[in-house]
């Protein structure tokens, strides 16, 4: 038997994989004749809950199947991992589509940055043929939900929604739509989505599974400390003025060596979650902390961790004022004083990108 929700065969062995139910629940609800539902779409149904699971998924061919039924997409991004949750195979698959922006968590960001900056770095970001659709939204504060919610109800009245894990898209949809939920199955698909109704305006939004990612920090980080590491309020940044030859931490998996030529030092902010570690020493003591500290001293990883449970990659990069190193899942560097040289140690998936500033070195 297959679950009407996601299509998956029923199963009763391990509820990491698709179509689990335990066993008793299934021969009970048999018994009484009601709807069975695996656990994870029943969960959704009744409890607006959409959780991961463990299963090889190609995200281009599900997404291609979702696709056909709308020709408006929310798409749902985190301004503090930009680099991360905006991703060019996924703009390449919405060609054609009318894609709403609703960039969350603007509240993370520091109150210097103005939102009428923001949507125009966005906008040399982006590939948008209209301006209007890049919305700029808090989920935790509520700010321009109300805005996002009308000019959805003017294009459409329903809309597919769609985005990278941890980006905060249930939170987003839960201040947008009512708790009555329903399962609809795609054919072809792997896993259905859910179907949620707005408070306020008669547009129904399809949330969709969470697209997993394999090049930001978060994602080399276990399920309880990616929760730790994500921020909940706004940033934390620091500034440096280091000394040539010095190294800077950024929890334990992102090393910042600094060379510089001439007198003056460089002066840059690292930007982070609260609960990343920052830490100034020297190179020997880096390399003694970099193999026995991960984990503790250095957060993320949140627990003890060894040197050698990880791939590392070192690359280097000239930075400029008016510029930030961008480490995705993590935070980045924002130059005030160039120019210098930063030879950057992660793990060797860890995309690693140089940007405008986000933050102006003026604010």
């Amino acid at each position: 038997m297959k679950c009407p929700g996601c299509g998956a065969e029923m199963q009763f062995e391990d509820p990491r994989k698709p179509g689990y139910i335990p066993q008793e629940v299934y021969e009970r609800r048999i018994q009484e004749g009601k709807e069975v539902l695996c656990q994870r779409c029943f969960r959704m149904k009744h409890y607006g809950k959409l959780e991961w699971i463990d299963f090889d998924w190609d995200f281009k061919k599900e997404l291609k199947s979702y696709l056909g039924g709308f020709d408006v997409v929310l798409w749902v991004i985190d301004v503090f991992d930009f680099e991360g949750t905006y991703r060019e195979d996924i703009a390449e698959l919405l060609r054609g589509k009318r894609v709403i922006y609703a960039v969350n968590k603007l509240d993370l960001l520091p109150k210097a940055v103005k939102v009428a900056e923001l949507k125009e770095w966005l906008k040399e970001r982006m590939r948008v043929d209209d301006p209007d659709d890049i919305r700029v939204v808090s989920a935790v504060k509520g700010f321009g939900i109300n805005s996002l919610v009308k000019h959805v109800a003017s294009l459409t009245d329903k809309i597919l929604v769609i985005g990278v894990t941890n980006v905060g898209k249930s939170s987003l949809l839960n201040r947008i739509c009512t708790h009555e939920n329903t399962v609809s199955p795609f054919p072809g698909t792997t896993l259905g989505i859910m179907k949620r109704k707005a408070k306020d305006a008669d547009v129904h939004f399809y949330d969709t599974p969470g697209i997993m990612t394999r090049d930001r920090v978060l994602d080399l980080l276990d399920p309880e400390c990616q929760k730790v590491i994500l921020p909940q309020k706004e940033l934390s940044r620091k500034t440096f003025k280091p000394d040539n030859g010095r190294v800077i931490f950024m929890g334990g998996l992102c090393r910042f060596d600094i060379s510089f030529e001439g007198e003056k030092r460089p002066i840059f902010l690292l930007f982070a979650s609260e609960s990343v570690v920052f830490h100034e020493t020297n190179k020997t003591k880096a390399e003694e902390l970099m193999r026995e500290r991960l984990g503790d001293l250095l957060v993320p990883p949140c627990r003890k961790a060894r040197y050698e449970d990880f791939k590392w990659k070192k690359e280097r990069f000239v930075l400029k004022e008016g510029e930030e190193l961008v480490v995705a899942g993590l935070g980045w560097m924002s130059v005030r004083r160039d120019p210098f040289t930063v030879e950057v140690t992660v793990p060797e998936s860890v995309k690693l990108v140089v940007r405008k500033a986000l933050v102006s070195p003026k604010g």
